[in-house]
């Protein structure tokens, strides 16, 4: 009766503790799940910034952006991932308002604002397809783990 009342403090000792990450690995990985929404924007805005201040091709390193929000879709929700996609345009046409000379240099106004449309669509329905193929994957392991 003893060692039954021992094994069943062991037991829930151990249940305790499974809720606990172990080492800094579980502590990020912990982090990154609580705190996602926000290193997502903060990505955003930060590689923004870099590719405003820093990065002469400023209309080839906005392709960097599909990545991010494909991530971000596949990784989140779509409602999440659409919204990041429109934060991001708003924020490329705020710098793209402040200082459109750096902009210019390569096209005319016309074809400027056609090519930043087309990024634009084909940002958001990046975030839609990421988000699209999450529930697709998604739906087919849980078919296959059901077989």
């Amino acid at each position: 009766m003893l060692s039954a009342k021992k094994v069943a403090e062991e037991k829930i000792e151990l249940e305790i503790y499974e809720d606990e990450p172990e080492g800094l690995i579980g502590q990020l990985q912990t982090y990154w799940r609580e705190n996602q929404n926000d290193i997502i924007l903060l990505t955003i805005m930060t590689c923004l910034t870099v590719v405003n201040f820093s990065i002469e091709a400023k209309l080839v390193s906005l392709n960097f952006f599909y990545l991010v929000i494909f991530v971000t879709g596949y990784t989140m929700n779509k409602r999440f991932a659409i919204l990041a996609a429109f934060f991001t345009i708003l924020m490329v046409w705020a710098f793209i308002l402040a200082d459109k000379s750096q902009y210019l240099s390569y096209l005319t106004a016309d074809e400027f604002n056609r090519h930043m449309m087309i990024w634009s669509c084909v940002l958001i329905l990046t975030g839609w397809a990421g988000s699209f193929l999450a529930k697709l994957l998604g739906k087919n392991t849980g078919e296959e783990s059901q077989s």
